[in-house]
């Protein structure tokens, strides 16, 4: 078992992710959920994943990351693991597919995002789902999407107040001035002169829902001043946060760490469950 968790590590932190990824969802498969694949809720489709034998007490939306599509191909089917985990712990699961950059820009991702997010809150009894407690999650970009979700209030207007919460893994909240390796973010973001107005810390006005910003101090990707920048954002307009920063947690192990692998002995989940039963009602 240590030189599978090992070998799976690796290839999780290179370029073989995908197939790692593939890995660890095997694992998934024997998750007590019910899935209900493929579903329209836009322009996209969507999974949602309902535990079985329990009673759901909340439900996430999770978008995944990759850098808005320019440096992934990844898709909702790679993230069995994220369902099979929350859903052991009596939570319902979206993942959105989104439309991806270099085919659009980032005003058509996060009308993705939006789209899903109120189809969640139009539908969510209708697949059994009771439970008024809704919370925003992603990882990297996804964890760019769901803040944006929160903290730029005129993207879900009054629906805003029937999102709980925000976990964040990862995520690029305050990134300007872009690295010289990230040159395709000008166009992303393509607002002349204007580059942080898709970031989440200029957004934040006192009137977002409690924050869980989980961070890795080894990432090399989203440096860490990123979740520190947000949460004394959030302090300052008096916003309930959580900031949680993992000494040795780089990129992809702090989503991987939801796997089922490596989750007995995980450092991130019960920092996503304590908080979600501290803002349920």
């Amino acid at each position: 078992m240590k030189k599978i968790t090992l070998l799976l590590i690796i290839c999780l932190l290179s370029s073989c992710a995908k197939t790692g990824l593939h890995v660890i969802n095997n694992f998934a498969k024997s998750g007590q959920f019910e899935t209900h694949k493929n579903i329209d809720y836009g322009s996209q489709k969507l999974n949602l994943y309902v535990p079985n034998g329990k009673t759901i007490t909340a439900t996430v939306i999770y978008f995944y990351g990759g850098c808005w599509g320019q440096c992934s191909s990844y898709n909702k089917d790679d993230y069995l693991f994220v369902a099979e985990t929350l859903t052991k712990q009596g939570y319902a699961v979206v993942i959105p597919d989104y439309r991806k950059y270099p085919n659009v820009k980032i005003d058509a991702i996060l009308d993705d995002a939006k789209a899903a997010t109120l189809w969640v809150l139009r539908n969510k009894e209708k697949y059994g789902i009771e439970s008024d407690n809704v919370f925003v999650m992603g990882h990297s970009a996804g964890a760019h999407l769901a803040a944006m979700l929160v903290d730029d209030e005129t993207l879900l207007g009054d629906k805003l107040n029937q999102i709980n919460g925000f976990i964040g893994l990862a995520g690029p909240y305050d990134f300007y001035p872009f690295n010289v390796n990230d040159a395709y973010l000008f166009d992303l973001f393509h607002k002349k002169n204007n580059y942080y107005a898709s970031q989440p810390i200029h957004f934040v006005n006192g009137n977002e829902p409690p924050h869980l910003l989980l961070q890795g101090r080894n990432d090399k990707k989203v440096f860490v001043h990123n979740a520190v920048n947000l949460a004394a954002k959030l302090e300052q307009y008096q916003v309930d946060y959580e900031l949680v920063v993992f000494d040795k947690m780089s990129h992809a192990k702090i989503i991987i760490n939801l796997a089922k692998p490596f989750k007995n002995k995980a450092e991130v989940l019960p920092h996503i469950v304590d908080f979600i039963e501290k803002h349920s009602h």
